[in-house]
């Protein structure tokens, strides 16, 4: 759980707007200094109950309170701060699970993640707070279709609607053209402004597309890691000046090779789907967003016999990733730890027909189980099944092999 800490009453709406992107894994903490639950005793009890605690506070006041808890120091958990003028977000603790959240917190926000470990000298400087880019007209936003968000009844209380689970796919592709006057954090602010216009989510979307060349651009790369970690396709010229849509510019064919980057693009990378943000111009930026043709992806993976040392890596790799994870409670709760904030758990007793139901409906999901997940199966459908075998669940049975010189 990730424990928002508003210091006053001016930040809670910041806090609130990153409950609202993790409502299931985060609880803000309303503190006020007029009454007895003040900032610090709301450190103090997000401290006791949640593995992370993010406080909206200027960093000398949030060190402040967090030294005041007895944690600043503490290896246990996750300690970050996002200031009140919504430039930075910055972790406190050193551990790489804590900055990963850093950049979370700063796809969800627009702000930028101070990281100090890291060895991009672009990540480790303590900038100026970019410039807002300014939109452009840039030709019309289509209307986005509406979210495909599967709900399926919570387990623990089936009969209340409101208690409903919902899962986002990870079906959009974001389209970017940037040229040799693009800002770094161009394109994400970009983004930013239009997904809270169209109401669309962040995690949504599964991949960046640009022209051929333009893998590497800062705009990109800064997109890529705010988004975190998506993977970014390359197309050649000639293959997006075949792609029709509806905002062509001849300047942009003269000088590229292609009449279009960002939607073609963006369309290139979702075989067989629509465009659902047509092109929008900031500067220098240009975006547009895509959304594939609904095919699900279900990975059945073992966990093990429980210790996260012993799980294979790519059993990590396929829970990092998923939008879902579902299992058995027991299963669910060992892999607990190794999740993204924003990854839906659910934990039911009927855990292969569960995902199977989100994976027809387009979602990326982990069907869980401990061991090595070999009685792990799930009816056919409308979606692709991978298999990541953990190791059997008798390994810590096993006798330690005796050799010469050992103890017995």
């Amino acid at each position: 759980m990730i424990g928002l800490v508003a210091v006053n009453g001016s930040l809670r709406p910041l806090a609130a707007e990153l409950h609202a992107a993790w409502p299931d894994s985060s609880k803000v903490y309303r503190a006020s200094a007029g009454n007895c639950f003040g900032p610090p005793e709301a450190i103090t009890l997000a401290l006791v109950e949640c593995e992370y605690v993010i406080c909206f506070a200027p960093l000398p006041g949030a060190a402040r309170l967090f030294d005041y808890a007895g944690h600043l120091s503490s290896k246990d958990k996750g300690l970050l701060c996002v200031d009140p003028l919504r430039r930075y977000v910055i972790p406190l603790s050193s551990d790489p699970a804590t900055a990963e959240l850093a950049w979370e917190v700063a796809a969800v926000l627009g702000v930028q993640p101070v990281i100090t470990d890291r060895r991009d000298p672009r990540e480790t400087a303590l900038a100026e707070p970019a410039r807002q880019a300014t939109p452009g007209t840039g030709g019309p936003t289509a209307a986005p279709a509406e979210e495909p968000v599967l709900r399926i009844p919570d387990p623990q209380d089936p009969d209340d609607p409101d208690s409903d689970l919902a899962v986002l796919p990870r079906t959009l592709v974001l389209g970017i053209g940037a040229g040799s006057g693009t800002e770094d954090t161009e394109a994400m602010r970009l983004l930013m402004d239009v997904l809270r216009e169209t109401g669309l989510s962040r995690q949504s979307i599964a991949r960046i597309a640009t022209v051929a060349g333009k893998g590497d651009h800062p705009a990109v790369n800064w997109a890529r890691w705010c988004l975190g970690r998506t993977p970014v396709d390359e197309h050649p010229a000639d293959v997006l000046a075949a792609v029709p849509v509806p905002n062509p510019s001849a300047a942009v064919g003269a000088a590229v090779g292609t009449a279009s980057v960002a939607e073609a693009a963006a369309l290139a990378s979702a075989p067989g789907g629509e465009l659902v943000v047509a092109k929008r111009k900031s500067a220098h930026a240009t975006i547009a967003i895509a959304r594939t043709a609904l095919r699900g992806r279900l990975t059945l993976v073992g966990l093990g016999p429980g210790p996260h040392d012993l799980l294979v890596p790519r059993a990590l790799e396929a829970l990092r990733s998923v939008s879902a994870v579902v299992g058995p409670p027991d299963a669910v709760a060992a892999a607990a730890g190794l999740l993204r904030p924003a990854t839906r758990r659910i934990a039911t007793d009927d855990s292969a027909g569960a995902a199977a139901t989100l994976a027809s409906h387009g979602h990326d999901v982990a069907l869980v189980a401990l061991g090595d997940g070999a009685a792990l199966s799930v009816p056919p459908g409308a979606y692709d099944v991978l298999r990541v075998p953990g190791l059997p669940l008798d390994v810590r049975d096993q006798p330690r092999e005796q050799h010469q010189g050992d103890p017995a």
